[in-house]
């Protein structure tokens, strides 16, 4: 792999920048960005996996450049694809095209291409040069390289607690937190996930719809997924209600699926005592194309979770309000920064949302 010059890295960038706000549309396939330019450094087009997944971004990208793809550089944030879906190799329409230059943000990890693109280009006489380790563009396809390199989704865990470092009541579920910016924000990063997950005691207690409610952003509508334990979700539940719009599943224990049929689509996986394991829900999320993940869950969903090793990202939202007597703790071992720490997280980035304070965590 030969070193990336700095005007590599700036077209790189954004060719990501450019496919960033198109996360969790482009169902099991990657969110690829591709930018074709002169040799004079013109932009001769752009292109952004399609929703849906199809079709890929290299073909829209040179076919807005044309005949004057011949001679220039394809800068794509992934390797073209190698193998025939619905819709024929992407290396192909690249070589066809007549750039004289690919420059790739990363090798796909998908066996079927896995460097075999690379190798086509350069046997057709293209110069090819592939960046390694890009942090931006681990962060872009960080959900696809999740599940093609561990069998499981990125996954962001996401909760707010008051001042005294409570969740919510007891028996009552959610209470209002934090203020709007922190709302909106939150509603950006469902738009931006394949799935939300909450747990069984969320989805009863707090009834929620888990859908975005952001001005033109409404349509999108990442999975809901409710891990489901011993005792069957009612059906009148707000994320059995509004199906037609936003698709909804349950992953259950095996020997507990007869109860959950009724309630969207039901996922069986092995567990023990009527709750499904962990480790295998989220490995059949991934099986079925699932790259990002967006917990929503309370505080015992998400000490399971740490527990199994299982969050990628933590994202933790400080709010003013203090809940007080009968407040259900954000852990329930010790403080939760602490607990984070012992874990081997570190804090990446911390911002203020109007009166409210994000920090986000990620594994070292």
């Amino acid at each position: 792999m030969s070193e990336l010059a700095p005007a590599d890295l700036r077209w790189l960038e954004a060719a990501a920048r450019i496919a960033m706000p198109y996360r969790g549309t482009t169902a099991e396939n990657p969110t690829v960005g591709a930018i074709v330019v002169s040799p004079q450094g013109r932009v001769l087009g752009r292109g952004v996996t399609a929703c849906g997944g199809r079709p890929h971004a290299e073909p829209p990208a040179l076919a807005m450049a044309g005949e004057a793809a011949i001679g220039a550089t394809l800068y794509v944030t992934l390797e073209p694809c190698n193998h025939w879906g619905k819709t024929p190799p992407c290396v192909d329409a690249v070589i066809a095209s007549g750039v004289a230059r690919v420059v790739c943000g990363a090798t796909d990890p998908d066996s079927r291409t896995a460097g075999l693109s690379i190798a086509k280009l350069r046997a057709a006489g293209i110069d090819v040069t592939v960046g390694e380790n890009l942090a931006f563009i681990e962060r872009l396809h960080e959900g696809f390289f999740s599940t093609a390199r561990r069998g499981k989704p990125f996954v962001t865990a996401k909760l707010a607690v008051s001042r005294d470092g409570m969740v919510g009541i007891a028996d009552k579920g959610n209470v209002a937190i934090t203020g709007p910016e922190a709302q909106r924000w939150t509603h950006m990063q469902r738009a931006l996930a394949d799935a939300i997950v909450v747990g069984a005691a969320t989805a009863r207690l707090d009834n929620p719809r888990l859908n975005v409610r952001l001005s033109g952003l409404e349509a999108r509508a990442p999975l809901r997924v409710v891990i489901s334990g011993r005792t069957a979700l009612p059906d009148t539940l707000n994320l059995f209600a509004t199906q037609a719009a936003q698709a909804t599943a349950v992953i259950a224990e095996t020997s507990k699926m007869e109860p959950v049929q009724s309630h969207g689509s039901a996922i069986g996986v092995a567990g023990r005592d009527g709750r499904p394991d962990l480790r295998a829900a989220f490995a059949a999320l991934a099986s079925r194309g699932i790259g990002s993940a967006l917990v929503e869950g309370g505080a015992s969903l998400n000490d399971s979770l740490l527990d199994a090793g299982i969050i990628d990202r933590f994202h933790l939202l400080e709010g003013d309000v203090e809940i007080g007597i009968g407040g259900v703790p954000a852990t329930a071992h010790g403080k939760l920064r602490e607990r984070l720490a012992q874990l081997g997280f570190s804090v990446v980035e911390s911002r203020a949302l109007g009166c409210d304070m994000l920090t986000t965590f990620e594994k070292d």
